[in-house]
């Protein structure tokens, strides 16, 4: 039906810290002699950074049919705007004149 796909939303900064926590777990676990309590810390904390980085979207056709046939016709075509308004056929257009009386500039 659809194909599964898994997209990477991090930045490389976050990517590699991460990368240097979980190396440096590891290290001093192993010097100190502990580890598997900081392998587990480890592990849990490769898995809070694939939970929060990575996102798995599952692809599904955009159509309907269990074919995967082409989709419904004319669905990528927009539909045509309103015409402006135009204005009453007895109505006068008037020029604007060019200088406001007083000099005061008009607000409507």
């Amino acid at each position: 039906m659809g194909r599964t796909v898994a997209t990477y939303r991090g930045c490389l900064r976050r990517s590699l810290s991460v990368s240097a926590a979980m190396a440096g777990l590891l290290l001093g676990g192993a010097l100190a002699g502990v580890l598997l309590p900081t392998g587990a810390a480890a592990a849990v904390l490769a898995l809070l950074w694939v939970v929060t980085t990575v996102r798995v979207v599952r692809l599904v056709p955009s159509c309907g049919s269990l074919d995967g046939g082409p989709g419904p016709g004319g669905a990528g075509v927009r539909e045509p705007r309103r015409p402006k308004p135009c204005p009453p056929s007895g109505a006068v257009s008037l020029p604007m004149p060019k200088d406001p009386p007083d000099g005061a500039a008009a607000l409507a």
